[in-house]
């Protein structure tokens, strides 16, 4: 990003209507309607426009953070792994942060797609650890504090799903592998949504499908912070990603 500077020995014309003028530290719009005149015509000595100097690609933050979320996830759902102890560190934390910060960056950056992304998933997986690390019902809730709750969680899911598949359309002007794992994320949460919403057995069921989808969804998130990662240090495709598609 560029640094545009304009002093006292250039035309300013064109740069009062982008900037502030101020006569001394007062903005215009608090100088009294009498002095307006005198301080429009003074001479500007210093009148400047900073653009802040771009940042590092933050995509791979972002989405190296998602992959490792939705693999021990899913390692959890599928019963490959323990009870998931884990898991609600992994989303407030790794989710969160790394995800979320990449977010940020990349807003900083102008990109409205890895932005809103990173911004977005990273507030649902702080929501949904904060959902079930103190808003949870305790082992003996009534069973409709139970039912109630899951279909809170699974109703915010079923949100998530839909906003995965608007990403995966968006994708299309971004590369294949980015469509790909939003499509991906689309059927777990799509699963788990509904697995949390049945409950009985077949919530076990969808459980284990959500999880054997996120392993997919996980191997193309993979794929795709170390393609983005590759690719932009390298300078040339390293790792193909499949071209965009208008």
């Amino acid at each position: 990003m560029s640094v545009i500077r304009t002093d006292a020995h250039t035309d300013t014309t064109s740069s009062v209507s982008e900037v502030q003028t101020h006569r001394g530290d007062v903005p215009l719009d608090h100088i009294p309607p009498s002095h307006t005149h005198s301080a429009m015509s003074a001479p500007a000595t210093d009148i400047s426009v900073v653009a802040l100097p771009p940042v590092a690609n933050a995509v791979p933050t972002s989405v190296f953070g998602f992959a490792v979320v939705v693999t021990m996830l899913s390692l959890v759902n599928t019963g490959a792994l323990g009870s998931g102890a884990l898991l609600v560190p992994l989303f407030m934390v790794i989710g969160f942060l790394a995800i979320g910060i990449g977010g940020l960056y990349e807003l900083r950056n102008g990109d409205i797609f890895g932005g809103t992304f990173g911004v977005l998933y990273a507030t649902f997986l702080l929501a949904t650890g904060v959902s079930l690390k103190f808003f949870a019902p305790a082992a003996d809730a009534k069973a409709s504090v139970v039912n109630s709750f899951g279909d809170e969680v699974g109703s915010l899911f079923l949100l998530f799903a839909l906003i995965s598949v608007i990403f995966a359309l968006a994708a299309r002007l971004v590369n294949l592998t980015a469509v790909v794992a939003f499509a991906l994320l689309g059927g777990v949460l799509l699963l788990a949504g509904l697995a949390n919403i049945v409950g009985g057995d077949s919530a076990v069921n969808l459980t284990k499908a959500a999880g054997y989808v996120g392993l997919l969804d996980g191997v193309a998130a993979f794929w795709l912070a170390t393609g983005i990662l590759m690719n932009v240090m390298h300078g040339k495709e390293m790792l193909p990603l499949g071209a965009p598609t208008a």
